[in-house]
């Protein structure tokens, strides 16, 4: 494994960053949206990732999911395009193989839970960022 190909796929994770990573001796590039980096049960690293283009050694018609061995990237550069986390097409920060060895998995930046019009209407205005922290007074 190259020493950045971790540094790098866990950015792109962090900043939910495509990249183009050439895998396992091939010449041809793939593009990849990567959203977690866990230990297999080998005791390998592993990046689980959405193939949005690009080669495919079975010809499987893209996009899909698939796991690449971290040691098997050959090279590996971050795109400028962004992406989403792809819920609606099997993603689940809870599988059981996240649980042991995880390295990074990308997160929704979105609130799990936010409270509809009219009861935020009954709560009242909304206190402006810079006095929602105590800070308390030492005397």
């Amino acid at each position: 494994m190259l020493p950045n190909v971790l540094k790098v796929l866990s950015g792109a994770i962090r900043d939910r960053r495509c990249v183009a990573i050439r895998y396992h001796g091939q010449r041809e590039i793939r593009v990849l949206e990567p959203h977690a980096i866990y230990t297999n049960d080998r005791g390998e690293l592993v990046v689980d990732a959405f193939q949005v283009r690009g080669f495919s050694a079975s010809k499987r018609a893209e996009p899909y999911w698939r796991p690449f061995r971290l040691r098997k990237i050959a090279a590996v550069s971050l795109l400028k395009e962004q992406f989403e986390i792809r819920t609606a097409e099997g993603f689940a920060p809870s599988k059981p193989r996240y649980r042991k060895g995880l390295v990074a998995i990308v997160e929704d930046s979105v609130p799990t839970h936010t409270y509809p019009t009219e009861v935020l209407q009954q709560m009242g205005p909304q206190l402006p960022d810079r006095v929602k922290t105590f800070k308390p007074y030492l005397y």
